[in-house]
């Protein structure tokens, strides 16, 4: 673990909102935690078949992925353009040849129910809420799959213009494949036989040498975690950290994205933005001199524009330590103050930071300290 010392600060007040990416400086961490399922793209459902599967391959590039067994996380964020109702199904499969175990838990929100109207609302924040508060709108326990038959993890309506966010942690006794699903009609019977077809018509967006791309696949981590140390200045300076950063379009920044074990191949090859993963960060703030000094932790986007397009950057719950505060970020209004530390002469306080990164929000935050 490497020490962020006195001499990695820039002395002085920081003049503007947030630190410049290319003075960031990287977070002690890496990829962990269990694999995650991820289904957004085709982003825009335009009809019915299957979004996202690991069963077989075909179309859009897919391929069979047999391992997705114990625990692992699914995640998914789709807008129905349709011109009509349409049905959203979770699906999971039992391709073994004797019954297996499930167990689950999670939550799957619409705009409908919970519209963006501001900080500590919208779809995508209740789902981020949820997880960090361990309180699921559904949870299933001991569930029996018998050989070659489907269970309905969650499902929901969605009228035209509707905007679905879900995110759930499954453990299955054995491998299973997952399919998020479009039908016309809410019928079980049919969601598993468009399964079975071919994809559902939508707006694919895939990576290129301009442009990341949306997820669909399976990768191998959920979690970036890990403890930096950071000694603390005896004069007035500022530090920022790299925070679910790429370094696809800036070389500098650190890249904190995750890999696919499997993907379908018109969709993106890193987890630019990682919707839908936890992070697990601990500073260490240190003071190895005989005074005593006060740290001031900002959370920042990178992104910043007067004009407030897009309309907002961040939009989701920072639990420090234990406290939870409600962060709202805009191009325009950049950075929030999560709290004030104060460090004794000659001793160390620990900050930890645990979050979910929700849909729709920008890529590129940091974590802004200054010694006042």
């Amino acid at each position: 673990m490497a020490l962020i010392g006195e001499a990695d600060w820039t002395n002085g007040t920081l003049s503007t909102p947030n630190v410049p990416i290319e003075e960031l400086k990287p977070l002690t961490g890496g990829p962990e935690g269990h694999k995650i399922w991820k289904s957004n793209n085709p982003e825009v459902i335009k009809g019915d078949g299957w979004l996202m599967q690991n069963a077989r391959p075909g179309n859009r590039g897919s391929s069979r992925f047999n391992d997705l067994s114990g625990t692992f996380g699914i995640y998914l964020f789709h807008i129905n353009k349709s011109l009509g109702t349409k049905y959203l199904h979770v699906l999971v499969t039992n391709p073994q040849n004797n019954a297996i175990t499930l167990n689950g838990k999670g939550s799957m929100f619409t705009n409908a129910a919970h519209p963006l109207q501001g900080r500590g609302t919208g779809l995508n924040y209740m789902v981020s809420r949820n997880w960090l508060d361990d309180t699921h709108r559904i949870e299933f326990q001991n569930m029996t799959l018998d050989s070659g038959k489907a269970y309905t993890v969650d499902q929901f309506t969605l009228s035209n213009g509707t905007m679905i966010d879900g995110r759930f942690e499954l453990t299955a006794s054995a491998g299973v494949f997952v399919y998020t699903v479009v039908t016309s009609t809410g019928n079980l019977i049919d969601a598993i036989n468009a399964s079975q077809g071919g994809p559902a018509a939508g707006d694919i967006f895939s990576p290129g040498p301009n442009k990341f791309g949306r997820e669909a696949g399976i990768c191998g981590s959920s979690i970036w975690a890990g403890k930096t140390q950071i000694e603390v200045p005896t004069a007035s300076a500022h530090l920022g950290l790299c925070l679910n950063t790429s370094n696809k379009f800036a070389p500098n920044l650190q890249d904190q994205t995750a890999g696919f074990l499997m993907r379908l191949s018109d969709s993106a090859d890193r987890t630019n933005a990682n919707y839908g993963h936890k992070y697990d960060v601990t500073l260490e703030l240190r003071n190895p001199s005989n005074t005593v000094r006060k740290v001031r932790l900002s959370f920042a986007s990178n992104l910043t524009n007067p004009q407030n397009r897009p309309s907002f950057t961040y939009n989701g719950p920072i639990q420090v330590n234990n406290n939870v505060k409600d962060i709202f970020t805009t191009p325009a209004d950049p950075t929030e103050l999560l709290d004030t530390f104060t460090i004794n002469a000659s001793t160390s306080l620990s900050v930890r930071l645990q979050f979910f990164i929700p849909g729709l929000i920008t890529i590129g935050q940091q974590l802004l300290l200054e010694s006042i």
